[in-house]
This record gives structure tokens, sequence and C-alpha cells, in this order.
């Protein structure tokens, strides 16, 4: 099992942001970024281009407003995440024009390059489910709402404090799960915002010590994967 501490070097600030980014590596291959930001009001990643990448976005602080370059407009939330399958080419914007908000994203390698650039989005009037984990987005054929070109699955999950849950897992899959608030212990490694814990294998079940939302990512190891993504081949 590997730990990644929340480390002030993972930090870095540009004006209204502040982001933490971590890399997960080997052998969450096609996981190549996993960011932690806060956006202050008022503030906007401007307009531009990604290709190749597959972009989820998860907010469960505040409001974000993703817009692309057609016109379309949506609100970001604890109800509602985005997954941008950028292909060939997306251009778009993100902005917390009112409030301050927090915003995870990640940016996963797609199996192949190329394809019509699309935009997914899943409402959750409750948002996130208690103490039982939800898959939000998964490859084509999963009974995930949300499709990723590649063999990545992702899951949320709100633990109460005592509560105690498995994490999911596949053969042949690692995990990556990261705390977004609150305070949960794995075996005797205690998790706070921020951290994460991976393994190639299955993780041992995780206890809320305080309430904490989580986030699961579970990646095949073997499979194919590009480098030609505006982030993610980087």
């Amino acid at each position: 099992m590997n730990v990644i501490k929340a480390q002030r070097d993972q930090l870095f600030e540009y004006g209204p942001f502040t982001i933490r980014r971590q890399r997960p590596g080997e052998p969450l291959g096609a996981l190549a970024i996993v960011d932690q930001m806060t956006l202050k009001p008022g503030a906007v990643v401007p307009m531009r281009r990604h290709q190749d990448d597959e972009i989820f976005s998860y907010v469960w602080r505040g409001s974000v407003q993703y817009r692309r370059e057609e016109g379309e407009t949506l609100a970001l939330n604890g109800k509602r995440a985005l997954l941008v399958n950028a292909g060939s080419g997306v251009r778009h914007e993100e902005s917390a024009p009112l409030i301050e908000s927090e915003m995870l994203q990640a940016y996963i390698r797609p199996a192949s390059g190329g394809g019509e650039g699309q935009v997914q989005s899943v409402y959750r009037a409750e948002g996130a489910a208690l103490n039982q984990w939800t898959l939000l987005a998964g490859p084509q054929h999963s009974e995930a709402p949300l499709t990723l070109r590649q063999a990545v699955y992702i899951y949320d999950v709100r633990l109460d404090r005592g509560a105690q849950i498995e994490v999911p897992h596949l053969p042949g899959y690692a995990s990556w799960v990261t705390v977004l608030e609150g305070i949960a212990r794995t075996g005797d490694v205690r998790l706070q915002k921020g951290d994460a814990v991976s393994d190639s294998a299955a993780l041992p079940a995780i206890h809320g010590e305080r309430d904490a939302l989580l986030v699961a990512f579970l990646v095949q190891q073997d499979a194919p994967a590009v480098l030609s993504g505006t982030l993610s081949g980087s």
C-alpha cells in the first residue's frame, strides 16, 4: 500500500487559484494527474483547447460554471459531476463567479487518440450517497452514467464518522482513493484532506474517523494508453 500525504511541495498558486497536483504513476499509468483545487470568487480558467484528455471534474464545495466554446453552460456542484472526452479537440472554460469553490479534476489517458469531442454530466439530487459507493464513470459497456474512453472506474462516497466501508476492487485493476474532506483511516494509516492511498491489490477497508468525502479510481494496469493528451500526455 502506497500512502501519498498532502505536502506543501504539491501546491502551486496562481492568482485566485490554489492547486494541489498529484501524479499517481505506475501501476496507475492511465491516471496521469489528480488535481485538487480551490477557486476564489471571480476565478476564471480561460477558454483553452484540450485533445486526447479524459477530464473528470468533481466539485464538492461551492459552484463552478463550465462553458464550451459553442455556448453550452453547466453549473457544477455537489450534485453534478462532469466528464469531458476531449478526443480530437474541445475548447472550454471554467469559472467560480460567486463563491469560493473546491474541485477535483482528474486527467486520464484514453486508450486511443482522436474521435469526436464530447461533454457528459451526471446529476444526483442528493449528491454523494451516505456510506455506499456510487459508480460515476466507467468504460463503455459498464453501468456507469459517464462513459470513459479507458478502462477506469470512478466512485464517490460520503462516509459517516464511525462507519466502515470496503473499497471497490476488480482483478487486474490498481486502486487510488483520495480524501476530499474529513478524516478517514485505513489499517493504521490516518488520511486527512488531500491525502491519498493506492495499491495494485485490494485496499483495506476505510473507517470514518470524522465525517469524510472520498473519491476512488480503479485503473486497469495493462490497459493501452496514448501520450498525445494536452495534459494527460505530460
